[in-house]
């Protein structure tokens, strides 16, 4: 059977073509939805169906691919931009997409936190997105969590690697993600909350620009210590005596 591109709109006329036939008694509605399907062009009433759900995730696929595109044109102009897809995207869950205007994209999936980087340091990335015969897949870099002002992720993109990132706009991002979590999920991530990151040198670069001493922030990391953004403290593990 060849591919016809089929809309609810479409589909919806040949059901009151059909009715109609019906009403004048042409005959039944079963044969008379076969009858106006061949003579659209179709090779029977199922092949219609058929035609409409191949229409729909064509069409879900290029949504996705489109936000994707808008949110990179985004970043590499320099814009500050968040997005969540909509139906017209994709039909199983919402994404949350965003530009952070120095050089980095994502696309969020906020349920199971996972993460794929659209835009890194201000070159365009390469997400996979593959239409499956259910379903449309991305293969996701890794996962994300929103500690204080840093943007933590741990992925297992070669460049990215697992790291504390500061300066996105977290603030504006914030309230799209909770918009999509259940009320389960986030009176636990208010109560569950391990906020600490460790001090990597962006971390402290971050740090310093807001005040901190970066000599001292160099120690503490070589003694393994965290940093709480929560606390806007530096936690060192208690000592242990032999």
């Amino acid at each position: 059977m060849k591919f016809i591109p089929t809309y609810p709109s479409k589909v919806k006329t040949l059901k009151k073509q059909a009715k109609r036939l019906q009403r004048e008694g042409a005959g039944s509605h079963v044969a008379l939805l076969d009858r106006i399907a061949q003579s659209a062009g179709y090779d029977h009433w199922n092949h219609v169906i058929q035609c409409l759900d191949e229409t729909e995730k064509t069409v879900s696929v290029r949504g996705i691919i489109a936000e994707i595109e808008a949110i990179v044109i985004a970043e590499l102009a320099g814009e500050v931009r968040i997005v969540r897809t909509g139906p017209e995207a994709t039909r199983t869950q919402p994404f949350v997409l965003f530009s952070t205007g120095i050089g980095d994209a994502w696309m969020l999936e906020p349920l199971h936190d996972r993460a794929v980087c659209l835009v890194w340091r201000g070159k365009r990335q390469s997400p996979q997105v593959r239409d499956l015969p259910s379903r449309i897949e991305i293969m996701w870099d890794g996962t994300f969590e929103l500690r204080g002002q840093f943007f933590v992720v741990e992925t297992e993109h070669p460049e990215i690697g697992s790291r504390a990132i500061a300066g996105f706009p977290l603030d504006q991002l914030r309230p799209f993600l909770e918009a999509l979590r259940p009320i389960a999920r986030k009176i636990g991530d208010v109560f569950g909350q391990e906020d600490a990151v460790a001090l990597t040198p962006d971390v402290i670069a971050q740090l310093s620009k807001s005040g901190w001493e970066r000599e001292q922030l160099e120690l503490a990391a070589r003694q393994g210590a965290l940093y709480s953004p929560t606390r806007n403290t530096v936690l060192f593990s208690p000592a242990v005596e032999d």
